[in-house]
């Protein structure tokens, strides 16, 4: 089925999809990608509801105003994408084992959000709404945590993070030995072993 003639898309799975930049406003209800390129596609106006994105790339996509209900990624490569351009009405998504590069997640509220063993690269997270979210296994290098509400948030054997206690909210978050120590850096504190 050509993703270009037609609006909406039920059901379907599509299989290596690529150099297709403009799908604006179009509608996908329980669709897969699999090892789709959608290398600087643009999604704006688009709805995607019970969707899967497997190996897929979607670096410097556009999903401007796009709604994304129960959305997951997994084994994505996910460079540049502004997720803050997604409409605020409805917003549901989930990453597993996916590569997330300079992306902006800044001021969603993304209770519950799933971004379990991924590699979450230089990423903004700043003011964002991240209660009971789930970072396990995954490595966070540069990664920027401020004004964040991780309250119950897990990062069980997650790597590389750098959060502030005293800019971020992390009551009852999970974290694991020995890399829970870097919480305390910006306490300025001296730890002797």
């Amino acid at each position: 089925m050509d993703i270009q003639k037609h609006d909406t898309f039920e059901n379907i799975k599509f299989i290596e999809l690529n150099d297709i930049k403009n799908i604006k406003s179009k509608s996908f209800y329980d669709c897969k990608f699999v090892d789709c390129d959608f290398t600087e596609s643009d999604f704006s106006n688009s709805l995607f509801s019970e969707c899967i994105f497997k190996t897929s790339n979607l670096s410097f996509a556009k999903f401007n105003e796009s709604k994304f209900q129960d959305v997951h990624f997994d084994g994505c490569k996910i460079l540049g994408v502004d997720f803050t351009q997604l409409s605020k009405l409805i917003l549901e998504i989930g990453f597993e084992n996916s590569k997330i590069t300079k992306c902006i997640f800044a001021s969603l509220e993304l209770d519950g959000t799933n971004f379990i063993n991924c590699q979450i690269i230089q990423t903004d997270f700043y003011d964002t709404i991240l209660k009971k979210s789930n970072f396990s296994g995954s490595d966070l290098k540069d990664t920027v945590f401020e004004n964040a509400d991780l309250t119950e948030a897990n990062f069980k054997d997650s790597k590389n993070y750098l959060i502030n206690p005293l800019k971020n909210k992390i009551k009852n978050a999970e974290f694991t030995m020995p890399e829970a120590i870097v919480l305390l850096e910006s306490l300025e504190v001296k730890i002797s072993y």
